[in-house]
């Protein structure tokens, strides 16, 4: 059977900290004094939030263990996360829970909150400290017609108004209008295949949280970045001019419409493949520069895979064009035994460069 605890403290958090943004006040705040000074402060500028509630309510609990004595010590304290959530929150509020305890100790804590999103940092509390209850203070609210109203009406204006939300009520909504206008415009046969597509677009970037991959290749390199996103327009132009030029076949097979839609041309020089070769040489291509720009030495494996590609354009070429029933064999038979030399005489001259020479090896076995 566990000791019961001798002191304990009443926690009330504010995990998006709303106290340190409206009254102005650096957490962590410890004492009855200085929690119930911030809370009216708070409560004056805001009274409709329910964070007041929640720490006017630690404050009648810390007041009623006081008056109860059923502890030795009890003291109340505030901490506060971040305004954005998440892990920048959790990791404020450990800091500053830290610091709590780093000055006093207690033997357990009780954890009072307005919702669920307070009681997030619940197993960040268990982590330093046993918790012995969780107390969840609810506003009880009139239920008339006008004052639901107008409650509805204050949560419109937090939709509206503040920054974390409106980004989501307004930034989407409008996006998503702005881009069926425009498509009922250019394209109007396609309007909706194209909004479900983009609409499945960003589920998916958000999904895999795709977005953050290519914030870290932006910071990495500026110029590869854009050299993906232009990858990424060429190979979306490419798939539309090569489908559009399939649809327009009949009665061909799958292996003869891969052909066409390779072949397809957006001029009277730049076909399908072009498109798409030029969509893998383009990263390529800015590593090298990329390693120029920084005085780093470029491998010669980065240019060998360049000329492999101009070379594996060709064979893409002649394949195609023996699809379709317009090529050579012989002649494609002839660019793939000259890209197995060349990827033979490439493979060869990057092991020799790898290797160190002999006279480096004398040099180095010297006295």
């Amino acid at each position: 059977m566990r000791p019961k605890p001798r002191s304990v403290l009443v926690l009330c958090v504010d995990r998006d900290n709303d106290v340190g943004e409206v009254v102005g006040v650096p957490t962590p705040l410890i004492g009855e004094e200085a929690v119930e000074r911030a809370a009216v402060e708070f409560a004056m500028k805001r009274p409709e939030d329910s964070d007041a509630n929640a720490i006017f309510a630690a404050l009648k609990m810390y007041r009623e263990l006081k008056a109860e004595g059923g502890f030795e010590e009890v003291e109340v304290a505030l901490v506060a996360g971040h305004r954005d959530e998440g892990v920048k929150a959790d990791m404020r509020i450990g800091e500053e829970l830290d610091e709590i305890l780093a000055s006093r100790r207690f033997d357990a804590a009780i954890l009072v909150s307005d919702g669920p999103t307070d009681e997030l940092v619940l197993p960040i509390l268990q982590s330093r400290v046993p918790v012995l209850s969780v107390q969840r203070v609810v506003v009880q609210q009139s239920r008339g017609v006008e004052e639901s109203f107008l409650l509805i009406l204050r949560y419109l204006r937090r939709l509206l108004e503040e920054e974390k939300y409106k980004k989501y009520s307004l930034g989407i909504p409008g996006a998503l209008i702005a881009l069926y206008i425009m498509l009922s415009i250019l394209v109007p046969g396609y309007v909706w295949h194209l909004l479900l597509l983009v609409l499945g677009l960003s589920m998916l970037v958000k999904g895999f949280s795709l977005d953050e991959i290519l914030k870290k290749i932006y910071r990495a390199s500026p110029l590869l970045f854009a050299s993906l996103v232009a990858s990424l327009l060429l190979i979306a132009l490419a798939l539309m001019t090569g489908v559009n030029r399939v649809s327009e076949l009949r009665s061909v097979g799958v292996f003869e419409a891969l052909g066409y839609f390779l072949l397809a041309s957006m001029g009277e020089q730049v076909l399908v493949l072009d498109l798409m070769i030029l969509s893998l040489s383009l990263p390529l291509a800015a590593e090298v520069l990329d390693a120029v720009f920084s005085d780093k030495q470029v491998g010669f494996s980065d240019y060998g895979a360049l000329v492999l590609l101009l070379l594996f354009r060709q064979v893409l070429l002649e394949y195609s064009k023996v699809l379709v029933g317009t090529g050579s064999i012989f002649t494609l038979l002839y660019w793939i035994a000259l890209t197995i030399v060349v990827l033979a005489v490439l493979a060869a001259v990057s092991t020799l460069m790898g290797k160190p020479s002999r006279s480096a090896n004398a040099e180095g076995s010297g006295p």
